[in-house]
């Protein structure tokens, strides 16, 4: 889940920016903001300590350099910053049309009328039957359920929102698996967590044909939604934890420097002193 999905990430930028540009520059602009009084302090504390000091002319020239990169690497970062927050700011905010765009897109139909209901858990009882072999004490994993279902029937067409999209194809599996955890614990006083029997199955289709599509909706709807946030955050933190430790690491690099030359060059006046 920490691995970066560059596809996702694309998807993700494009349909940002022509939802939410505003959200990105205003994000943008605070970090850039932040951005330069941190190379401001950072200046600050280095020429105290004399950091952009050298005794060789030509080398105390090229120490200067320092100065600059440092203004144009935080405001590199701190714009990056800015766009990954205000996407994932973005995104969470859009969490719930995105979820609700994936139910719409089939399992809506499912639940539109009591006619597609019974379609519905008709085939359920199907493939469980199937699966089951007629012997009503076997257990069913809900993951083989759902690949049974989804061969034979599909469960969710594509959506048409490119991030709802996006999501179906890299998580397809799991949001089917989802979508059915949703259904069977819509019903009132079910929590539904591992295998079922043939029976149990039996017994929790025929509630759910009497329950309000609206219950199985918010059932459903809020599994998606869950599960998309989780993605979102993994996400976020990766990106955000790598940039953040380049950013330390390249802030690293003068103050290395530094102490090198200030070793060593203690080193040299130490046995200049003891020639002498």
């Amino acid at each position: 889940m920490h691995n970066l999905d560059w596809d996702g990430m694309y998807s993700a930028v494009l349909y940002i920016i022509r939802n939410y540009p505003l959200t990105i520059l205003l994000y943008c602009l605070v970090c850039f903001v932040a951005g330069l009084l941190i190379s401001l302090m950072l200046t600050l504390i280095m020429r105290k300590y004399n950091a952009f000091y050298r005794t060789p002319k030509y080398y105390n020239w090229l120490v200067k350099l320092y100065i600059p990169a440092i203004f144009i690497i935080n405001g590199l970062v701190s714009l990056q910053l800015g766009l990954f927050w205000g996407s994932y700011e973005a995104l969470k905010k859009d969490s719930f049309s995105i979820s609700s765009q994936i139910y719409s897109s089939g399992v809506g139909a499912v639940f539109k009328d009591q006619k597609a209901k019974a379609e519905f858990i008709g085939g359920v009882r199907t493939v469980v039957s199937e699966i089951s072999r007629n012997n009503e004490n076997t257990k069913i994993k809900i993951t083989d359920l759902v690949r049974a279902y989804d061969t034979k029937y599909g469960i969710i067409n594509q959506p048409k929102n490119r991030m709802a999209s996006w999501l179906m194809d890299q998580y397809g599996d799991r949001i089917n698996t989802m979508v059915v955890y949703g259904i069977l614990n819509s019903i009132p006083n079910v929590e539904v967590t591992g295998d079922l029997s043939y029976r149990e199955f039996d017994k929790i289709t025929k509630q759910l044909l009497v329950l309000d599509p609206d219950d199985i909706e918010k059932s459903i709807v809020e599994k998606i939604r869950n599960f998309y946030l989780m993605i979102l955050k993994s996400q976020f933190k990766t990106l955000a934890g790598s940039l953040m430790m380049l950013w330390f690491i390249l802030m690293l690099i003068p103050w290395l420097e530094f102490w090198i030359y200030t070793y060593v060059t203690k080193r040299i006046t130490k046995r200049n002193n003891q020639i002498k």
